[in-house]
């Protein structure tokens, strides 16, 4: 009579844990977050480019502006049983009439090579 009740204890147990698990998740998100605002956030948006590699899409705003999404490059993975090298980071940019960075947004954001944010690795200050 008792399993239900250990059942149910276990259930809110492994609950709290993805709980208490998704919060710091979320934390290094907004870390993240605001490392590459800070890094990019004002830019021309021609020096940005010229820095991280172009854009792969480019649509005009209404204000005048332009959206743009743009990836990281990667370096080929070595060949075998690995796979394709998916430590990128992508991000949708919003650019102002004068040509600037006004929003940064990640759309993704793939594990780095050192650390748990390709993003945060590409955008950190150096």
């Amino acid at each position: 009579m008792t399993l239900p009740g250990i059942s149910q204890r276990a259930i809110a147990a492994a609950s709290l844990v993805l709980a208490l698990g998704g919060c710091e998740v979320f934390k290094k998100s907004e870390q993240v977050s605001a490392t590459v605002t800070a890094s990019v956030v004002g830019m021309p948006a021609g020096e940005f480019f010229d820095r991280y590699g172009r854009a792969y899409t480019r649509r005009e705003t209404a204000d005048g502006g332009a959206s743009y999404d743009w990836a990281s490059s990667v370096p080929a993975a070595p060949p075998g049983t690995v796979g394709p090298d998916e430590r990128v980071c992508k991000l949708r940019l919003g650019v102002d009439k004068q040509g600037r960075i006004s929003a940064a947004q990640i759309v993704y954001d793939a594990q780095g090579t050192k650390s748990t944010s390709r993003c945060g690795e590409i955008f950190a200050t150096r």
